[in-house]
C-alpha cells in the first residue's frame, strides 16, 4: 500500500535524481524546505522511498554504466 506524501515530500523525490543531482540538500532547497529543515530527518521519514527511487535510477542507468 503506498502512503500519501506530501507535496514537499513527492517535490523532493521528484527532484533529487534530476535537478539535484543527488544532492540530498540540493533537493531539500528545490522541494521548499527551509535551510532550518534536519535533512536528517527529512530522509528518516522519505527512506523507503528514497531507496524505491534509488533502485530504480539504479536500474534505468546500470546499462549505460556497463558499457
Amino acid at each position: 500500500m503506498t502512503r500519501q506524501l506530501t507535496d514537499k515530500q513527492q517535490t523532493l523525490l521528484n527532484v533529487l535524481f534530476e535537478e539535484a543531482g543527488g544532492d540530498l540538500v540540493q533537493a531539500k532547497k528545490l522541494a521548499g524546505y527551509a535551510d532550518t529543515s534536519s535533512t536528517s530527518e527529512i530522509v528518516k521519514g522519505l527512506k523507503e522511498e528514497i531507496l524505491e527511487a534509488t533502485q530504480m535510477y539504479m536500474a534505468r542507468n546500470a546499462p549505460k554504466a556497463a558499457m
